[in-house]
């Protein structure tokens, strides 16, 4: 890892002398010379990282020239602050341009005598390494550990799948499968009450498969057909009381937006005897995944009806058999167990040669499958190490590969007490300790960088990689994409939410072993501190410890995790007497000094990013907030303030972070819009995305001031709701956005859009008055028409005529296209963007059936017909039509009548009504959609819900229509689930 800091280090130096020679005068020389002894340096580090493990010594040393690089770093950092604060309206150029630092005589000294030092430093450390024989490795060379790798011989192979949430690469799983759907069935047969307990178990140690076996039973035809309601939620070490239960109560009751706003108001009592109340009254089926404590059982159980007869019941999944027999003494206790030497080889065979399902991939040598078998039995028989194992191998697919891993796992698996890392089972650690030294500088930074997320957190992708650019750990975001596909191919992460059109992830997570894995490296890298709530716990589980620092004393990066813990202040009348009131109450004078210290430490100039999470909890600013100090973090390049309540204005403080490339306020409350920020002249995402009170508007005056300075702005979210009065903007400047959402065109002429690059490839509008104004972009000769990815309008005022939508044909690359506002007539299908992939009608009114037009698109995979985009009264989907589509949704007050032929809609998997109010009937086509997996139906007339139900044992006459369908979703208008079955 600390190869990856010095990599990082010459990479910047020396594109410092490429570029800017001629500006350096003094220094070239000094910063040559650095740049030559840390690339020197690197080529030791190839060594001494792998041999980490053979002494403190050497431990020490690889942290020592980790620190000197950051120092380089440092040093040209800080001066560019310095020289930007001094020429405010210069400091853009300066950015850009480095050697304008050299040009202040006493800047030029200040920096020559600290790289003098740093050199002297990090030569020493050269030859104290050489004195312990640690060996210098080329460039093109690799270790004798496990990175030694021959690039010029490596395949790259695309997996098949991902080790995904529901893996459907798994072994040895059926026949718990079956015991466990048996188990959750079983009824008395007189009154139909459940005869045993209403808790299942399964319990077993981390990494045996417990989440993937409770998903598999989840997801099973035959209990999804049998319950009524479901939920699933995550427990884990640390959790918040009424989120997770009301949590667990949308997902029972699916409410509407009123209701949901009902529930926010319930008291906690409320909301757990309405979970309760629920489960009495219908079948629901609840799985609570990764319970840590009986204690943190016993504070969930109120709201659920353990002792009572009741159809409904509860997974637990859990690695503590306390736990799981505390639950309850009647419950089916059930522990998966291990798998066999043929099962973990069966599997390790599907993660590392493809065999689950498609035939390609190379077949195993005799050699291969000897040491794949030997390496598979280290695994100890549990399928999240063989899985990891199996992506190591996957990416090192010959048979020297194979030969070079299965000598370094021995010496992994008998080192014992030399990594910081231990798990239950050293199997299980070192296979996954393993699979993290093989990952490349680069790889190992990304997967370091998700250290900042809390357990069970659902990472965005997109925001990731962002970050990964602001911090320079990646060059590119297509770059980023790259890296965080290949750390989702090794199963170091998990796909969470992909896209249903192009299989992107959007969303991705670790399993808890995993980030176990990654927070001790993190910590042992010094990569990263945690401030957890400010809770002194004392446990070697990494889930709920704050990380110290490592061997340095410098923090590079931070995440802070706010808990609930009282005083709070509403936020229209929180005063400085009041955060002194709640400082006051909550700790005593040497306490509230450790805190400050902690949040703002004496040298926190080094810091790169700073990542705040806060469980929502009403709009309240957290009093921690008050004592963040960000004028100390001078050098910070991201800084994440989501979902937060952060009162009437900003510390101005941000404006100084000159440095900043990601800044993101998404969500959070702010009376004030911050116009300091148009200081950030190096900004490359900006998310502005901020609530504000209702009946209350954000005004911006100097808009143009703000976002016209920001040349290398490359994502703007825009507010929802800002009044910028007079103020224009100069969007010519902003030549670098590729994404532009919330652009108001009633706040701005939509013309100053023609003034973007082809650069933009994501575009909303609103408010805007005719469709004709967007000709300034949809014309063949406007760079932007070539590039568009995905266009929203929302809100067009005057009826959009066929002749306007025609426009849309030269966006050759558009993917997705929404669309909200009056309609005449759809266009020809040849007179739609080709490739179009998603399409949402909201509001269109047209008058013919728009699907013999919209069927015949050849690659339409999502489509959303809204609030009357079609006011006729009947569809026909014919029989060929929509070859691609997925998903349809379909919510009108006007169509009576669906007919579907047979061979429409081939690979439909999701079917959605939403109070189509004329709706008679399901369509008798139905039947015939055979790859259909979901059917949502909400907010219909009884009377269509009842032609669907079974009651008393006879089916309503449309119930055999949909008998195929796996899952069948009924919510009425009061937003209670019904099932179609008894």
């Amino acid at each position: 890892m600390a190869e990856a800091v010095v990599s990082f280090a010459v990479e910047r130096l020396g594109d410092l002398l490429i570029e800017e020679a001629s500006f350096l005068h003094g220094v070239t020389d000094k910063v040559a010379e650095i740049q030559v002894e840390l690339r020197r340096m690197k080529c030791f580090l190839k060594d001494a990282d792998a041999r980490q493990g053979e002494g403190e010594t050497i431990r020490n040393w690889v942290a020592e020239i980790r620190e000197n690089a950051f120092d380089a770093e440092d040093t040209i950092d800080t001066f560019v602050l310095k020289v930007a604060l001094r020429r405010r309206r210069g400091f853009l150029n300066i950015l850009k341009r480095y050697a304008c630092i050299f040009s202040e005589l006493i800047a030029l000294h200040k920096v020559g005598t600290k790289i003098d030092d740093i050199k002297t430093r990090i030569s020493s450390l050269t030859t104290s390494l050489q004195t312990y024989n640690i060996r210098s490795i080329g460039e093109g060379e690799g270790s004798s550990g496990i990175n030694a790798r021959n690039e010029s011989t490596k395949q790259r192979l695309v997996r098949r799948t991902y080790s995904h949430v529901v893996d459907e690469d798994t072994v040895g799983v059926d026949g718990n499968v079956k015991i466990l759907v048996e188990q959750l069935l079983v009824m008395e047969s007189s009154d139909n009450r459940c005869s045993s307990s209403s808790i299942v178990s399964i319990w077993g140690m981390g990494g045996l498969g417990k989440t993937t076996l409770a998903k598999k039973v989840y997801h099973h035809g035959r209990v999804r057909r049998h319950f009524e309601c479901f939920a699933w939620s995550s427990v884990s070490q640390q959790f918040n009381f009424r989120a997770l239960v009301q949590e667990i109560l949308i997902k029972l009751m699916s409410p509407s937006r009123e209701q949901r706003k009902e529930i926010e108001k319930m008291s906690d009592d409320e909301v757990v005897k309405r979970v309760y109340q629920i489960q009495e009254e219908k079948k629901c089926l609840v799985i609570l995944d990764d319970v840590w404590s009986a204690e943190a059982w016993a504070t969930l159980r109120p709201a659920f009806p353990v002792h009572k007869a009741s159809n409904s019941k509860i997974v637990i999944t859990t690695r503590n058999k306390a736990v799981a027999s505390h639950a309850d003494p009647r419950a089916f206790l059930y522990q998966p167990k291990c798998l066999t030497d043929d099962e973990s080889w069966e599997l390790l065979q599907k993660k590392a040669f493809f065999l689950a399902n498609d035939n390609i991939g190379p077949d195993p040598t005799i050699n291969m499958e000897e040491m794949g078998r030997e390496m598979a039995r280290y695994c100890g028989g549990l399928p999240l190490a063989i899985v990891v194992l199996g992506g190591l191998l996957a990416k090192n697919p010959t048979l020297h590969d194979w030969e070079r891993i299965y000598r370094n796992i021995t010496p992994y698996l008998m080192r014992s007490g030399t990594d910081n890392y231990k798990q239950q089972d050293s199997g299980v650690s070192n296979v996954l300790v393993l699979s993290y030294q093989d990952l490349s500088y680069h790889l190992k930074s990304c997967f370091l960088y998700l250290a900042h997320f809390r357990e069970d957190y659902e990472i965005p992708t997109k925001t990731l990689v962002r970050m990964w650019v602001a911090e320079g750990i990646v060059s590119k975001e297509d770059v980023g994409e790259g890296y965080l596909a290949e750390l989702i191919e090794r199963c170091m992460i998990q796909a969470g939410r992909t896209s249903r059109y192009d299989g992107r992830v959007k969303t991705c997570q670790m399993h808890d072993l995993m980030r176990d894995l990654c927070l001790s490296k993190a910590k042992e890298e010094n990569f990263l501190e945690i401030i957890n709530g400010f809770q002194q716990v004392e446990t070697s589980s990494s889930s709920m410890i704050t990380l110290t620092h490592g061997t340095g004393d410098k923090v590079r990066r931070r995440a802070i995790y706010l808990d609930h813990s009282p005083p709070t202040e509403s936020i229209g009348t929180i005063t400085e007497e009041a955060r002194a009131r709640a400082i006051s109450t909550n700790s005593n004078k040497n306490e509230d000094d450790d805190i400050y210290v902690k949040l703002n430490p004496e040298n926190g100039t080094p810091l790169r990013s700073l990542l705040i999470f806060y469980p929502p909890k009403g709009e309240t600013i957290h009093w921690m907030l008050s004592k963040l100090e960000l004028k100390k973090f001078t050098l910070l390049r991201v800084l994440s303030l989501e979902e937060l309540a952060l009162g009437e204005k900003l510390p101005k403080a941000i404006g100084n972070l000159v440095h900043l490339k990601f800044l993101s306020f998404k969500y959070s409350i702010l009376l004030r819009f911050p116009s300091f920020i148009r200081n950030l002249g190096c900004i490359q995402t900006l998310d502005l995305r901020l609530l504000s009170p209702p009946d209350e508007q954000m005004t911006c005056l100097v808009m143009n001031e703000v976002i016209g300075r920001m040349r290398w702005l490359r994502h703007l979210y825009l507010p929802y709701h800002l009044n910028v009065g007079k103020s224009k903007v100069q969007w010519e400047k902003l030549n670098n956005l590729e994404t532009l959402k919330h652009f108001d065109a009633e706040q701005w002429d939509i013309k100053d859009l023609a003034h973007l690059t082809s650069k933009l490839q994501k575009l909303t509008v609103r408010n805007v008055k005719s469709f004709i104004e967007l000709e300034v972009i949809l014309k063949p000769s406007h760079p932007i028409s070539s590039n568009l990815r995905s266009l929203f309008v929302n809100g067009v005022d005057t009826k959009m005529e066929e002749t306007d939508l025609k426009q849309l044909f030269v966006c050759q690359h558009l993917l997705k296209l929404y669309l909200c506002g009056e309609i005449s007539n759809l266009p020809e299908p040849n007179l739609f963007p080709p490739n179009l992939i998603e399409l949402n009608l909201q509001f269109s009114e047209l008058q013919q059936d728009p699907t013999p037009i919209l069927e015949r698109l050849p690659n339409l995979t999502i489509l959303s017909l809204w609030y009357d985009s079609y006011i006729g009264e009947e569809m026909v989907f014919s029989s060929n039509g929509f070859p691609r589509l997925i998903v349809l949704s379909l919510k009108s007050r006007f169509v009576r009548r669906l007919k579907v032929d047979i061979g429409a809609m081939p690979y439909l998997d999701k079917l959605r009504f939403y109070e189509c109010d004329s709706l008679e009937m399901v369509p008798e086509g139905v039947r015939y959609l055979t790859k259909l997996q979901t059917l949502l139906i909400r907010g219909m007339r009884k009377d269509f819900i009842q032609r669907l139900q079974v009651t008393d044992g006879k089916e309503g006459e449309d119930f055999y229509k949909v008998q195929h369908v796996p899952s069948i979703i009924l919510i009425d208008d009061d937003g209670v689930r019904r099932s179609i079955r008894p």
